[in-house]
């Protein structure tokens, strides 16, 4: 469980810092691949690696690992991202796709749902033909 919540802490600095896994990856000049595993909780990065990825978002190495800063907010936030993550998983999204995804594009998600649904499907629509067009 706790190198899941490793991982979580790990997804939410980069969304916070408006990162992809490629953009953080080539910052510290690691695989993407061996990223994505410490996202996921799959794998727990090494002490070298932790100590760079904290020095990289100026946080300690016990902020990072352990999520202390003393922060309830961080902590009530975490909770709703993971709550996402668990969603957007259990739709059969691909994680790969899910961990590429940044804060911005997760607000892009949560205001698309405060659309009313003639909206939604007014903004799909516009989005689907600007697509189109744009690969013409």
């Amino acid at each position: 469980m706790k190198e899941l919540m490793l991982g979580f802490r790990l997804l939410k600095l980069r969304q916070d810092h408006d990162l992809t896994q490629k953009q953080l990856c080539e910052q510290l000049n690691i695989s993407r691949s061996a990223y994505s595993y410490y996202e996921t909780g799959s794998r727990v990065p090494d002490l070298i690696t932790l100590n760079m990825i904290a020095k990289y978002y100026n946080i300690t190495l016990d902020e990072l690992v352990n999520g202390c800063n003393g922060n309830k907010a961080d902590s009530n936030n975490m909770i709703t991202d993971v709550q996402l993550l668990h969603h957007l998983t259990a739709k059969h999204i691909p994680p790969e796709m899910v961990m590429e995804l940044t804060k911005s594009d997760f607000d892009l998600l949560m205001d698309l749902k405060k659309l009313t649904d003639e909206n939604r499907a007014e903004l799909l629509y516009l989005m689907k033909y600007k697509l189109r067009k744009q690969s013409e």
